[in-house]
């Protein structure tokens, strides 16, 4: 038996986009799969375009795409999941072509990630590499849409809360090589990622706090940070608070108001 898949759709008020990542999900070329749409409180009409589909439909208070993310994995049935944002559309066999290269792989491969091409206000493919944990330290080069192990992320806990917009699919990678599990890299484009307009979050002070976090839970990896610019992230580590920020992991069904308004027919 094939083991099944379960792709993640996230959204807040992507309705003009929802339609192109839905259908790109149902499009893969892997048909044993599953496809949970989770929206995080949208004030647009992100849901009714949703349920025009034959997916399961989850619907939360606007809590975040880490405790939106968490809240769906509770309830993905697939042996592996992947993540997608309502913006950015899968290639065809990316699900196929991952899912070949992680069922080879070793017990610690925890994941598989491939290329990212850019499109919309800017073109071009995101420079991933091979997994190697000490450049990983320096940035990510990892695409938040993966191809994981099931297990793996829920025993990690899902995505930290306190990361929100602050790199949290970074933070993750790095949690799950401090618990044992690398990366594989498959060297193909399995992701298009739309490209808006203005700033990022990659802005100077949100960078700092980021990497200030990170060598709090990850000192090891981390270090050459703080020795670089130990008064930029040591003020943050002794006078930020940083203790309250992290390790808030886990759904929060009940918190967010989770409910599951539609799933597919037969």
């Amino acid at each position: 038996m094939n083991p099944l898949v379960s792709i993640i759709i996230t959204n807040y008020n992507y309705g003009r986009y929802l339609a192109e990542a839905i259908e790109s999900a149902l499009a893969q070329t892997w048909q044993d799969r599953e496809i949970l749409f989770i929206d995080d409180g949208s004030t647009d009409d992100s849901v009714a375009i949703a349920r025009r589909y034959p997916i399961t439909v989850l619907t939360q208070k606007n809590s975040g795409v880490c405790i939106a993310r968490n809240n769906a994995l509770s309830l993905a049935r697939g042996e592996y999941v992947m993540f997608l944002d309502a913006d950015d559309r899968l290639v065809p066999t990316a699900v196929e072509h991952m899912l070949a290269r992680l069922r080879d792989a070793p017990a610690d491969v925890g994941y598989v990630y491939g290329q990212m091409e850019y499109f919309g206000v800017k073109t071009g493919v995101f420079a991933s590499q091979p997994f190697n944990p000490r450049e990983l330290a320096k940035a990510n080069f990892i695409c938040a849409t993966t191809l994981l192990r099931k297990q793996v992320i829920v025993d990690a806990g899902g995505y930290d809360d306190g990361f929100r917009m602050l790199r949290e699919d970074w933070e993750l990678y790095l949690r799950l090589w401090s618990r044992g599990y690398r990366g594989e890299f498959l060297p193909e484009v399995i992701l298009e990622y739309r490209k808006h307009k203005g700033p990022t979050v990659g802005t100077s002070p949100t960078k700092a706090l980021t990497i200030a976090m990170l060598i709090r839970l990850y000192p090891r990896l981390m270090w050459r940070h703080l020795l670089r610019h130990p008064w930029r992230y040591g003020s943050r580590l002794v006078f930020g608070g940083l203790g309250t920020r992290i390790g808030r992991y886990g759904p929060h069904p009940d918190d967010a108001g989770l409910l599951l308004l539609a799933t597919p027919t037969a």
